[in-house]
């Protein structure tokens, strides 16, 4: 027995040994802990964040095309609206002329027309004065040689009921 003895001691005292039960020592705590799911997990989790990873760098890429395909014709199409800019700008200022060109016929128009009121409004207020002036100077005229001559007062009556007689009734 004291062989078995030394045996055991042996066997406790060498490192093959305490290996031994050290490997089913950490064997016993992964299945205890489950390391081999949490390994799992952990791979799978740094499988998708790759997937994720190589989604996102494809999605940039796609972003990156798009962006330099529509910045490629941006000149064009910059230099095409400022024609169309220009062009509408010109058609504006035209219509604009345009406008003003009539204002000013119609308003030329308008003046002509009413200093031709005014001179036909001034023509009779200065034929009516100067009718009333005449009217007035000759029967100042032919008050003061009726009274100069009496002898034309009987013949003027003479002459008007000859002429009223020479008129047909």
């Amino acid at each position: 027995m004291s062989e078995l003895a030394n045996f055991w001691n042996l066997i406790l005292e060498s490192n093959t040994f305490n290996f031994i039960i050290l490997l089913i020592l950490i064997i016993a705590v992964m299945q205890k802990l489950n390391v081999k799911a949490a390994v799992e997990k952990l791979k799978n989790d740094i499988i998708e964040a790759i997937e994720n990873s190589k989604r996102a760098k494809e999605n940039a890429y796609n972003n990156y095309t798009d962006a330099k395909s529509k910045i490629e014709h941006i000149e064009d199409e910059i230099s095409e609206k400022l024609s169309l800019a220009s062009q509408q700008a010109d058609n504006v200022a035209a219509s604009i002329t345009d406008n003003i060109e009539r204002k000013i016929k119609q308003i030329e128009t308008n003046v002509v027309k009413v200093i031709e009121a005014e001179e036909k409004t001034l023509v009779t207020s200065l034929t009516d004065k100067t009718s009333k002036a005449s009217v007035e100077l000759a029967r100042n005229y032919v008050k003061s040689r009726l009274a100069q001559e009496p002898e034309l007062h009987k013949r003027y009556i003479e002459e008007s009921i000859n002429e009223l007689d020479k008129v047909k009734i």
